[in-house]
Parts: C-alpha cells; sequence; structure tokens
C-alpha cells in the first residue's frame, strides 16, 4: 500500500483566518481608545476655551465697575434682567453674567458658560467694585 498524505492548506487557512480574527480585535480595541482620546481632548479644549471666555467677560465688567450697558456694547451682549447675555458664535458658547448681590460698593454675579445645547461647560463667582455716585 501506498502512503496516503493529507492537505496541510486546511490547518494554513484556519491559522490565518484566526491570525486575522485576532487583529480585527485589536484594532477594534485600539479605535475605540483613539476614540475616547478624542473626546476628552475635546471637552478639555472646550473647558480651557470656556474658562478663558468667562474671564474675559469678567474682567470687562471689573474695568467697567459693573455698568453692563457699557459692558454689553463692548461686547456685542445682550442685556438681560439680572445681567447680561454673550453670545460667541466662533466657539459656539454663550456666557451668562447673573448679579446676585450689589450693595452700592461691590457687586457680586455668577458668570457661567454654556455650549450650544444650553449644558453648563464652566462658572464661576465674581466681584468688582461698582462706581459710587460721588465718585462720578
Amino acid at each position: 500500500m501506498i502512503g496516503y498524505e493529507r492537505s496541510k492548506a486546511p490547518l494554513a487557512l484556519m491559522e490565518q483566518i484566526i491570525m486575522i480574527l485576532v487583529f480585527a480585535l485589536a484594532s477594534a480595541v485600539c479605535l475605540q481608545a483613539f476614540v475616547y482620546a478624542d473626546n476628552l481632548s475635546r471637552k478639555g479644549m472646550d473647558k480651557e476655551t470656556a474658562l478663558n471666555l468667562a474671564g474675559q467677560v469678567t474682567e470687562y465688567c471689573k474695568d467697567n465697575h459693573g455698568d453692563m450697558d457699557a459692558v454689553c456694547g463692548l461686547l456685542s451682549a445682550e442685556k438681560t434682567d439680572g445681567g447680561l447675555r454673550a453670545e460667541y458664535s466662533e466657539e459656539e458658547m454663550t456666557v451668562l453674567v447673573t448679579v446676585s448681590e450689589n450693595d452700592g460698593y461691590m457687586e457680586k454675579a455668577k458668570v457661567t458658560v454654556l455650549d450650544s445645547e444650553g449644558g453648563e461647560i464652566y462658572s464661576m463667582d465674581a466681584a468688582w467694585q461698582v462706581t459710587t455716585k460721588k465718585e462720578e
């Protein structure tokens, strides 16, 4: 009898299929990690931009001693009942200043930065000296 040898091609094919499956799973995990890192980076950049905008609006309020009309004119913002609302379309953010207390000498406010959907990105408390009638 002549020996009968089986072909090793099916075994090699099965090995290649398993390796492709392993690489596909590894690439899916790496892709998820890259997407997560990108989202985390975007959130960090948004928070940094929001912090800068809140600081900028607060400095305008301090420089103008709480005169919301002057601040609105400088920032192209709209005056609200309790403060002002400044739209930053390029950053897709809105800064709200809500005055909480005014004792005639010092004005306290909450500065809040919202995203395009209205979600809060950053908020801070601020205070500035108000110009009294005698100083004017």
